[in-house]
């Protein structure tokens, strides 16, 4: 045996005795029995691996790196702590919802409630650019005023008011209220071509300078206050006597008479 075979047939039995204590250690702490079962279980697979299942593990496994250079490429790698926050505190959850109903309401949305919805919108736009052109917005610190203070309110009932005095008004009324109004101007103007209307205010005037009306007002007021502090009368021609013997009494009948009297010349100079 030569130098080279011996040094073969050495290291021959080395590796045998390094695989022996491995296996042997394998044995002892039970990976060999794993190793066993595990390459039980390529080898099943390796027999349930047809043509087509590996034709479709290939197309996931193209497709999945394909995904997966996609989402490296978009940067979506940024996007995970931002993801990680919203489903810690169930902003994800709640944005899932979302979704769910906008998507309900899509489904929803008919042909025929697309066509309402513009034209509301439409006529929205509308009424909104008519109210910014006509400066509606100055208005606005009065309408506020007038609902702090409630007079919005009686504004309110005042032209339900109206409305019902208007919808109350038939023809007859009409009529009966255009005649009583016609009538009533040709009294005033008859009165004012007459030259009663200056009459009356000249009378007028002299009875608020003279202070005619306001002493007549405090005389009977005072007449009032004196008869109820007066005990009841007794009656009989003495109480008569008593009253008509009386120097007010006198007097009183004395300004009466002379009054008349005035008042008689008066007429009398006018007939």
């Amino acid at each position: 045996m030569s130098a080279s075979s011996a040094d073969l047939a050495a290291a021959t039995e080395a590796a045998e005795a390094r695989a022996h204590a491995a296996i042997t250690a394998l044995a002892a702490n039970g990976d060999l029995d794993r190793l066993v079962a595990l390459a039980r279980v390529f080898g099943g697979v390796g027999d349930s691996l047809s043509d087509d299942i590996v034709t479709r593990l290939s197309a996931t496994a193209a497709d999945g790196m394909d995904l997966l250079d996609r989402a490296n490429r978009s940067g979506i790698a940024k996007a995970l702590p931002a993801i990680a926050t919203l489903v810690e505190n169930g902003d994800l959850d709640r944005l899932v919802a979302l979704a769910r109903v906008l998507g309900g309401v899509e489904d929803s949305l008919s042909d025929d409630i697309v066509t309402r919805l513009s034209a509301t919108a439409a006529d929205g736009m509308d009424l909104l650019d008519r109210a910014n052109r006509s400066g509606i917005a100055k208005a606005l610190p009065a309408l506020t005023a007038l609902v702090g203070n409630g007079d919005l309110e009686l504004l309110v009932a005042l032209a339900r008011l109206v409305g019902g005095v208007s919808d109350a008004m038939s023809d007859d009324i009409v009529t009966r209220l255009a005649e009583t109004a016609s009538n009533a101007l040709v009294l005033i103007d008859r009165v004012t071509r007459s030259g009663l209307a200056d009459r009356l205010v000249t009378l007028a005037d002299q009875v608020e300078r003279s202070n005619l009306l306001a002493d007549l007002l405090q005389a009977l007021e005072r007449a009032a206050a004196d008869d109820a502090g007066k005990p009841r009368p007794a009656g009989g021609i003495g109480g008569l006597w008593h009253v008509l013997t009386s120097a007010e009494t006198q007097a009183a009948l004395r300004y009466a008479a002379t009054t008349l009297g005035h008042f008689r010349t008066l007429r009398a100079a006018r007939t």
